[in-house]
């Protein structure tokens, strides 16, 4: 199953962040609550966690871009249904 990754709200005073750095590469397995992505806020550059576990399929918000909350930023494959 492809999950859809999507920009989560972490309570930042704006609507946009600025991708800054993947902290894992394409093809990577990934757990639940591990680090995969480094993101720049108007206040403070922070770590985003994956909240599924899977194989990272694709970085869709590519570095030195600005993205808004709720925008697709990867996807996972899981072992859902």
């Amino acid at each position: 199953m492809l999950y859809k990754f999507k920009m989560p709200d972490l309570s930042t005073t704006g609507d946009e962040v600025d991708v800054k750095q993947w902290l894992v590469n394409v093809g990577d397995r990934i757990t639940r609550g591990q680090a995969i992505l480094e993101i720049e806020t108007d206040k403070a550059v922070m770590e985003v966690e994956s909240p599924v576990e899977g194989v990272l399929r694709e970085w869709v918000a590519q570095p030195d871009t600005t993205v808004g909350v709720g925008t697709i930023i990867a996807h996972i494959e899981t072992a859902g249904r």
